[in-house]
């Protein structure tokens, strides 16, 4: 797996997150985080993050993480850069590692479209399970509503010494 770090963006580097966030091509996948959202993560909220995920000092991804002040941090928002080059992987297991750094969570969770099967197959990648179907679950911004699926991670399996 390649080597990465979870970073507090630089400035220049959110109009990148923002512009993917407003793609249309991701319309029906990712939601856009509205800016005051955006902004209290950067300010130190207690509840949220957000974060770069650097490779040889460049983002390649970012995540957006709520419920950060409970036991069970949700992956709110992710999106990979340039895709294709094992960078979601890399980035999504840095993250739980990172998740799994404090001790009071339990789990790290998200929810993915259903049919989103390239999504899927990367979090039970790396050991996400599902957890519940959730139908009609979300309306998109092209105004789809869409079903859903809670898929949550148990960071205590990351805690472990390795065998």
């Amino acid at each position: 797996m390649m080597n990465g770090t979870w970073d507090i963006p630089a400035q220049d580097e959110l109009p990148r997150i923002v512009a993917m966030m407003e793609d249309e091509a991701f319309y029906d996948k990712i939601a856009r985080v509205p800016d005051a959202d955006l902004e209290a993560a950067l300010a130190g909220s207690p509840d949220t993050a957000l974060w770069v995920f650097r490779v040889d000092g460049r983002a390649v991804a970012y995540a957006f993480m709520t419920e950060m002040a409970t036991k069970y941090p949700k992956l709110d928002e992710f999106g990979v850069f340039e895709r294709g080059r094992g960078y979601g992987k890399a980035a999504l297991d840095a993250l739980a590692r990172k998740c799994a750094k404090t001790p009071r969570y339990e789990k790290l969770w998200l929810h993915v479209v259903d049919g989103n099967e390239a999504a899927m197959a990367l979090y039970r990648s790396l050991g996400f399970g599902e957890e519940l179907f959730i139908a009609k679950g979300w309306k998109t911004r092209s105004d789809k509503v869409v079903d859903q699926v809670r898929m949550w991670l148990k960071l205590d399996r990351l805690r472990r010494p390795e065998d």
